[in-house]
């Protein structure tokens, strides 16, 4: 799948504060403008969506409808299981109550209609389409599924994390999320004395990025010869969020602005 450098296009922080739907008048022009056909996958799977909703949250799409009497677009690389989620989640921010104190969320992954896997493809599929709503969105989502950690945390699956360092690019808050989360499994009570799981060497072996990403977010630590580790845990949903330069983007407020530090872990 196709990213766009995230170095340049966006900038890792929490979010803007006027959140989607904030404006009555906007959202009501939103759902009653004309409608185009977005077909998906070799199985030319057909959604009919709102164009004004559609184009107000991507470039991607902004630029493709934009053209004269352009009604219709094709997404043949793209998984219609994973563009329903995204549908969901386009019009789960478009009623969202205005002034509301909480945003649209996904469901946790159950491993039977959503997998972790399914929420990762959905965070790729927001880098192609340059919407950034909907990788915080999975943000949200796995960041209560993994939880703050606990001596017995859940390490995210390796196939998952190679799946996402291989869909994105370098800088993408994402890779530092999984990373964390990785360090934490590896330095909980119940595994510092095991090692790194067998699954993990032939991988690390074999992405560097991953790595690479690991002894970054551990060189931030500060940790030092001869002192004792600090408990750590895992830093609050909005240091993995992403906020849009485009300011036709609109934005959506988090519950934890507050916190304003950049590392990915509390020590």
């Amino acid at each position: 799948m196709t990213n766009f450098n995230y170095r340049e296009r966006v900038q890792s922080a929490p979010v803007d504060s006027q959140a989607v739907g904030n404006n009555n008048q906007a959202t009501d022009g939103w759902l009653t403008d004309e409608v185009v056909t977005v077909i998906v996958g070799y199985q030319e799977k057909r959604w009919t969506v709102h164009e004004k909703l559609l184009v107000s949250q991507s470039e991607f799409f902004r630029s493709h409808f934009a053209q004269e009497n352009v009604t219709e677009m094709r997404l043949p690389r793209e998984d219609p299981r994973l563009f329903a989620i995204f549908i969901r989640w386009l019009y789960g921010t478009a009623f969202v109550p205005s002034g509301g104190p909480r945003n649209f969320r996904y469901l946790p992954p159950d491993g039977l209609t959503h997998s972790v896997r399914d929420y990762l493809g959905v965070y790729v599929m927001g880098g192609t389409f340059g919407i950034t709503g909907v990788r915080n969105a999975v943000v949200d989502v796995l960041h209560g599924y993994f939880g703050p950690g606990n001596d017995s945390h859940r390490a995210p699956d390796i196939a998952d994390v190679t799946y996402l360092f291989s869909n994105t690019t370098e800088g993408t808050p994402m890779r530092r999320f999984l990373a964390a989360h990785m360090l934490f499994h590896m330095f909980s009570k119940h595994h510092t004395a095991a090692g790194l799981p067998k699954s993990w060497k032939s991988v690390l072996q074999a992405n560097s990025d991953i790595g690479c990403e690991m002894l970054d977010l551990l060189g931030t630590f500060g940790w030092a010869m001869g002192q004792n580790v600090p408990r750590m845990t895992i830093k609050p949903r909005s240091e993995f969020h992403e906020r849009a330069i485009d300011p036709q983007q609109p934005g959506v407020k988090t519950e934890d602005e507050e916190y304003g530090s950049t590392s990915s872990l509390l020590p």
